[in-house]
């Protein structure tokens, strides 16, 4: 077990560590709700979750309905994985989300989901009148469609994410080059400009600010398309 740990990818370690470390905050938190006095106003963290649970409630019930029950608890659990995920940095960690691998695994999470709630609400005779509207001869371009769409939120993620590394990477060696060239006082503004840059600015940019941005962006498209595969088409009066 050690040694399968060990020659996994820095990546995977972390998407493990922070599942494993998801698992044990919400089963605490949830015992914690479960013990909430129905009089009493909850505080700090239990407070917190609950109005984030409340808001996301309602938020989706815009899109499903009676059936957001249904729904909900997996794309909130995908929201707060990719939350963490996504600003892991901030915790020591690599960014899970860095290595395609996983980028991918979200994709097919996606289609899988998208496609088995879909055959499963709207049931496989009404899914297969949904992929051939508005005519059976478009349907090979839906499918495509239903394939081509959930790809995209994976690489999405990749791609924003690695693209932030690499942005960040490329603003430290601008920093050394200048160091290099004003010589020994450019090298010690070099090295104060890298710390400072990678404390006020980076981090809170790419780490908080853009890793969360992505986060909703993928709950949001797959809350959407989602509820666009069991929805029922209007009929038209």
């Amino acid at each position: 077990m050690i040694d399968f740990y060990a020659s996994l990818s820095p990546n995977l370690k972390a998407s493990l560590i922070i599942t494993v470390a998801l698992i044990i905050i919400l089963i605490v938190i949830g015992k914690k709700v479960e013990a909430l006095d129905p009089k009493e106003s909850p505080k700090g963290v239990v407070f917190v979750a609950v109005l984030m649970v409340e808001k996301l409630n309602d938020f989706i019930k815009e899109f499903y309905g009676k059936q957001w029950r249904t729904f909900t608890p997996i794309l909130v659990g995908i929201l707060i994985y990719l939350a963490f995920a996504n600003t892991s940095a901030l915790f020591g960690l690599a960014n899970p989300l860095a290595n395609i691998s996983i980028a991918l695994a979200f994709s097919l999470f996606a289609f899988l989901t998208i496609q088995i709630s879909g055959l499963w609400v709207r049931k496989p005779k009404n899914r297969f009148k949904d992929l051939s509207s508005p005519s059976v001869l478009l349907m090979p371009l839906n499918v495509i469609s239903e394939i081509s769409t959930p790809l995209a939120m994976g690489l999405r993620l990749f791609g924003n994410l690695l693209s932030g590394s690499v942005m960040a990477v490329v603003i430290f060696n601008l920093l050394n080059i200048l160091g290099d060239v004003l010589g020994t006082l450019g090298a010690v503004i070099g090295t104060i400009g890298n710390v400072s840059i990678a404390t006020l600015v980076l981090h809170p940019i790419f780490n908080i600010g853009f890793g969360l941005i992505q986060a909703f962006v993928y709950f949001m498209l797959l809350t959407i398309f989602l509820s666009m595969a069991i929805e029922e088409p209007e009929v038209a009066e």
